[in-house]
């Protein structure tokens, strides 16, 4: 029978963002996040895990908890046997460059960030997301995207890693774009919405990250898809596991020229049934399965709450350091927690793709990326290279059926004229028969 353990408390180490992480002691029940079979936990009280911000004796806890922005690893304490170290992070490497040193990250036992690979999940998502996507849309839907432009776009950071404001700018020669954010405004935001509101009023949301890295999509694409908004998205290579179906986002990054894109946008914004296209997976959510709508990937990721809420956020946290804590309470207990120099334990993030990815806007057109473009998928409109193609065969063939009846006609004419001329001449020489006869006679 195992050792009863007393509650756990994990001490968030930094400050987060600058200010307090936990005003209040956040305290985790069994009834919201079960205690795993393996251990047994005095839980007299209502809790058996304590998030604090409360430094004080810190040796004690069972884990500290680094927030990657606000960690200054010349202040960083002593590093008390058997209590792990995790760094958080919501944010890109981009923000801690530290994070993508192996020397330096060996100081950390854990991450617990956005990427699928982290031993602790804190995603911006949720499985609320699945309530949306199997939600109908009201048949009065259309009628609610009331904005006279398509594309909303709000955002703070102006300085974006990847250079996402160049595109945008020149998107705007092209496309009607309400910005209401600090980044190329040029819509008041109104006092009496939220920038929620916002979004459901709008057909399109420039959903596009500030980096681009492997598995860095935020709540500008979850807000979006919960908004029954389409989403325009820049951000990691792969979307796999954040979109519905393959056919519910439009990339960016199929476009290299914006110009390109403006059309298509301006194609859809004034084509319902082709926009609808788009939120196909919400329209059939009545009568075809889920498994016949969505993507696995999507399904088997946010489909199971309480495997979620075990496996992300800081109940998997107070889960994830039980056997330290079970060690660090009794040392005769054989430790059983992840070795962290595993090749499988993902604790280095270098997922990150170079910066500057849009920067190449300010040397055209024409406009030459550094990067390989997406392939286009234009589904929603007809083949224009095939309707060229037709036509033009179409032309041809009128053409030739022009050029053959010119040519009959000129045939005709030309027959006609040589029987007038072989008359007129046969009656010339009549004429003169007879008259050689008169003079006989």
């Amino acid at each position: 029978m195992p050792t009863t353990l007393p509650p756990l408390k994990i001490v968030y180490a930094t400050p987060w963002f600058g200010t307090r992480k936990f005003m209040e002691d956040q305290k985790i029940s069994a009834k919201e996040c079960p205690i795993p079979d393996d251990f047994d936990i005095d839980t007299n009280e209502s809790h058996w895990c304590t998030l604090t911000s409360t430094t004080d004796d810190m040796e004690d806890a069972a884990a500290l908890i680094f927030h990657a922005p606000d960690t200054m690893l010349f202040k960083l304490p002593d590093h008390t046997t058997n209590q792990p170290w995790i760094l958080e992070s919501l944010e890109t490497p981009f923000s801690s460059l530290f994070r993508a040193d192996k020397d330096i990250m060996t100081k950390f036992n854990y991450l617990a960030s956005y990427h699928f690979k982290s031993t602790f999940l804190f995603s911006y998502f949720s499985p609320a997301i699945m309530d949306v996507v199997n939600r109908p849309l009201p048949r009065d839907f259309i009628k609610t995207k009331t904005k006279s432009a398509p594309i909303l776009w709000i955002a703070k950071n102006c300085r974006a890693t990847n250079g996402r404001e160049k595109y945008i700018e020149k998107l705007m020669e092209y496309v009607d774009v309400h910005s209401y954010g600090d980044c190329l405004n040029n819509k008041p935001f109104p006092s009496d919405k939220s920038r929620t509101d916002l979004i459901a009023e709008y057909k399109f949301y420039l959903s596009i990250e500030n980096s681009n890295c492997q598995d860095y999509a935020t709540e500008k694409l979850y807000d979006t898809l919960a908004l029954s908004a389409v989403p325009i998205v820049d951000g990691p290579a792969s979307y796999a596991g954040y979109i519905p179906t393959n056919r519910s986002v439009i990339y960016m990054d199929a476009y290299p020229d914006p110009k390109d894109l403006a059309d298509y946008i301006n194609y859809l914004h004034n084509n319902d049934t082709a926009y609808l296209e788009y939120l196909s997976f919400r329209q059939h959510a009545i009568d075809v399965a889920p498994k016949n709508r969505l993507e696995p990937e999507f399904i088997s990721r946010w489909n199971d709450t309480m495997d979620f809420n075990q496996k992300s956020s800081y109940c998997s946290v107070c889960r994830g350091v039980l056997p330290w804590w079970s060690y660090k309470s009794d040392p005769n207990q054989k430790l059983t927690y992840h070795d962290p120099n595993e090749a499988n334990l993902f604790l280095v993030d270098d997922t990150c793709s170079a910066s500057g990815k849009w920067n190449y806007i300010a040397d055209g057109p024409p406009y030459q990326p550094k990067w390989t473009p997406r392939p286009r998928d234009e589904f929603t409109r007809p083949n224009s290279t095939l309707q060229e193609t037709t036509e033009t065969t179409a032309n041809d063939t009128l053409t030739a059926i022009d050029s053959s009846q010119t040519q009959n006609a000129q045939d005709i004419a030309y027959r006609v004229l040589v029987a007038n001329v072989s008359f007129i001449a046969l009656f010339f020489v009549f004429i003169v028969f007879l008259y050689r006869e008169s003079k006989k006679h």
